[in-house]
């Protein structure tokens, strides 16, 4: 199979396109070449689809050029492999508001469109995703330890798992984010405290180890030299708050360095730093990143359910 029959697949797969659908495919310079495939995979399945290429994004969440926004809530499917996610921005909840069906891509690569969680089968990742909110949904903490000295507790009392990244984006105003597979959730705002220890990808690509102090929420010292967290940290109070967890679903996906697929294996669990108002929380601003822990042990309510990296929940 080559990877334009892959590219149709996840489309098919994952998004269910009819032929009444206008489908946008938006990539940037840098993801030129992935935009081009998912556009003649769309092509090749009898769709008629427009594909746009926009300026690279400054950041995550960074806002679309207004061109594109507008023919975002004009169209029905969205598939956007850009170089920074879209996902946090207000083109994409007002498309999403339109009944738009949309997956974003930051940071796909093409070994990651012919290999890895793309591939998986999304029918009993969605399954398991299901049973695990099934039972945590009511939960009120979440401790994560680590070897590598993670050591932090938060409430998640009141909030609800994001049960959705589940690859399945079938349903009119919904989204994903493929490679897919993971379940999230936004801590309870200054509830945060201890240690978190980044020892795999942090935003993009793979980074070296870092430490964060976290008070109240907020990360209040930074241990590494890491000069793009420390710049990144820098922009204020918004950049500095832990805004999500979330734990790994995909048994197909690899650890590769890059945190699109990376944040999705089983067993790894990652944070979020910056806006979480799309899905439960209180922070809203033009920035979301994540940040990394490949083998952590991970207690909700007490219930152990990941051991160094491994899932020992039976879902």
């Amino acid at each position: 199979m080559d990877k334009i029959e892959k590219a149709g697949m996840t489309l098919s797969n994952c998004l269910s396109p009819k032929r009444s659908d206008r489908l946008l495919v938006i990539c940037d310079k840098n993801t030129l070449e992935i935009g081009q495939v998912f556009f003649e995979a769309a092509d090749s399945l009898k769709f008629d689809p427009l594909l746009m290429e926009m300026p690279v994004g400054r950041h995550h969440g960074d806002e679309p050029p207004t061109l594109v926004a507008d023919i975002m809530i004009h169209s029905d499917v969205i598939v956007a492999p850009t170089t920074y996610s879209i996902t946090y921005t207000n083109a994409t909840r007002a498309a999403l508001a339109r009944g738009a069906r949309i997956a974003t891509m930051p940071g796909l690569t093409m070994q990651m469109l012919e290999q890895g969680g793309l591939l998986a089968d999304y029918e009993k990742i969605a399954r398991n995703i299901r049973r695990f909110g099934s039972r945590f949904n009511s939960s009120k903490e979440v401790k994560v330890l680590s070897d590598d000295g993670t050591d932090i507790t938060f409430s998640i009392e009141r909030r609800r798992w994001v049960l959705d990244d589940n690859g399945l984006c079938h349903k009119r105003g919904s989204i994903t984010n493929l490679p897919a597979g993971k379940v999230f959730i936004a801590p309870v705002e200054r509830s945060a405290n201890g240690k978190i220890v980044i020892d795999g990808a942090f935003m993009e690509n793979m980074s070296e180890r870092i430490e964060l102090r976290v008070e109240n929420g907020l990360i209040t010292d930074i241990t590494g030299n890491n000069m793009e967290v420390r710049s990144l940290m820098e922009r204020g109070k918004c950049a500095r708050t832990i805004c999500e967890f979330g734990i790994g679903m995909n048994p197909r996906s690899n650890i590769i360095g890059n945190i699109l697929e990376d944040q999705k294996a089983l067993g790894t669990v990652h944070f979020g730093f910056g806006d979480n108002s799309t899905f439960g929380g209180e922070v809203r601003c033009d920035i979301h990143v994540d940040g990394m822990v490949l083998k952590p042990d991970v207690l909700i309510d007490g219930t152990q359910i990941i051991k160094g990296g491994n899932m020992v929940l039976k879902l």
